[in-house]
């Protein structure tokens, strides 16, 4: 089988587009690394498109599989140097994290948060939920005052620790973590509102059109992912409100980025900034459940602070008055081809 063959083998597998170069990113990370989670994250494609690239190249005898690793034979090595293909490599500063801020100034913010945060409920498979380090939501709130919609990250917590904001509003739709809020907004005497609401449904009357800024963390199926925003740009007061949104390349191809420009576009918004792999995961209980797992060519279940999974943080501006529809998204909204937590 030739490379460039294995896209469409991907496509009519999983339904996922990927290009030959695509290919290429999958070889390069398993040259430079044999775990299977480093090669995920260094690939930068959907989960399900990178497994389905790794079995076939073990078919070819490119790769094999032994003892949980990925491992290049000998035969590979001659095949990538033939193609001209390097390992993989990560030039990311190793000070900020590829994110250029510098947290330092927050140490004593970071603190206050690891204390409050400590006791907090764990990931949900349910509401396909994956909490970002402490250290990536200080960086968050390092940016902006914050309307948060969906929060395990705990997002509101901390920008309202800074004592910044002159209001904070969260809106959850899992009880344990809106009670955990409420219980810390009461005890720690902060300025945080905190709702239960479920973001398939329209944005309540009374928080539309009373925000400057937004932050979520989308599930990443079309749908959801237009549901969070549309939700997040109904809350904007008009033209210079801004939203911050993480996106990734795990679960959502270019082409699916594309749609969602697209309809970002649509809504009257631009995208002005885009930060790569600025947000890095805490890894979550359900591993062994998610959609991906059954596909990966070699299972290991990964140390809980050992990040293979990121996403951009994408900052966008409302230019017009919007033009989203405030309406409720009926069904799942958590999953599509290239979902591969859920």
């Amino acid at each position: 089988m030739e490379l460039k063959e294995i896209p469409e083998r991907v496509r009519k597998k999983h339904g996922i587009p990927i290009t030959r170069r695509d290919v290429v990113r999958v070889f390069s990370a398993v040259l430079a690394s044999s775990d299977i989670w480093r090669i995920v994250d260094l690939a930068g494609i959907p989960v399900l498109a990178t497994c389905e690239v790794l079995q076939a190249l073990a078919e070819k005898g490119l790769v094999e599989f032994k003892n949980a690793r990925v491992v290049v034979t000998e035969e590979g090595r001659r095949r990538a140097m033939d193609l001209g293909i390097s390992e993989a490599k990560e030039l990311s500063c190793p000070r900020c994290r590829g994110r250029g801020l510098e947290l330092s100034l927050f140490s004593k913010l970071a603190e206050e948060f690891h204390r409050l945060a400590k006791d907090r409920p764990e990931a949900a498979q349910e509401f396909d939920q994956g909490y970002v380090t402490e250290e990536t939501t200080i960086a968050r709130i390092a940016l902006k005052e914050l309307l948060v919609l969906g929060d395990d990250d705990l997002v509101s917590l901390a920008a309202s620790l800074t004592r910044l904001p002159r209001r904070v509003a969260v809106l959850d739709v899992d009880l344990r973590i809106v009670r955990f809020l409420q219980e810390l907004a009461r005890r720690e005497k902060l300025v945080l509102e905190v709702y239960q609401h479920d973001l398939r449904e329209p944005l309540p009357p009374e928080l539309r059109r009373q925000f400057d800024t937004f932050v979520c963390d989308p599930t990443e199926s079309f749908r959801g992912y237009l549901a969070f925003a549309q939700r997040g740009i109904a809350a904007l007061r008009g033209p210079g409100g801004a939203g911050y949104l993480g996106l990734t390349r795990l679960e959502a191809s270019l082409e699916k980025w594309r749609k969602i420009e697209l309809a970002l576009l649509e809504a009257g918004a631009v995208i002005t900034d885009l930060f790569p792999n600025f947000h890095e995961y805490v890894n979550w209980p359900y591993i062994e459940t998610m959609r991906a797992w059954p596909f990966l060519p070699v299972k290991r279940v990964p140390g809980r602070f050992e990040p293979w999974y990121r996403s951009a943080l994408i900052r966008i501006e409302l230019v017009e008055e919007t033009k989203v529809e405030n309406v409720r998204y009926a069904g799942d909204i958590f999953t599509d081809e290239e979902a591969a937590t859920t």
